[in-house]
């Protein structure tokens, strides 16, 4: 799956479980992300989707992760966490990407 932020593309390797696979289900989405902490860029959906939450610890940046049952979150920064979630994927070379995602909402499209 690839994710576009002004027309970059980056790659997302998926967790091989049902929460990834109900994502890429999903796909196209354009998702207007909204900034969270000043380290991650969150989505609620209307729909929940499957769960397996863990209590992750360490969150490192370009991690693709469900809060609760329907909230995507992509984390931008490092960051150690008691929150539980479920991993979804994480971005492949999240550098070219992490200056475009800012302190403010972003338009994420997500794509096969």
């Amino acid at each position: 799956m690839t994710s576009q932020v002004e027309e970059l593309n980056v790659s997302i390797r998926f967790e091989t479980n049902p929460t990834a696979e109900a994502l890429q289900a999903r796909l196209l989405l354009t998702l207007s992300m909204q900034d969270l902490h000043q380290n991650e860029k969150y989505f609620y959906f209307n729909e929940p989707f499957p769960t397996n939450p863990e209590r992750v610890g360490s969150i490192r940046a370009g991690d693709v992760m469900l809060y609760g049952d329907d909230c995507l979150v992509l984390f931008y920064k490092d960051v150690e966490t008691s929150y539980a979630y479920t991993r979804i994927g994480r971005v492949e070379d999240f550098a070219t990407l992490e200056p475009l995602l800012g302190s403010g909402t972003v338009e994420l499209t997500f794509q096969n």
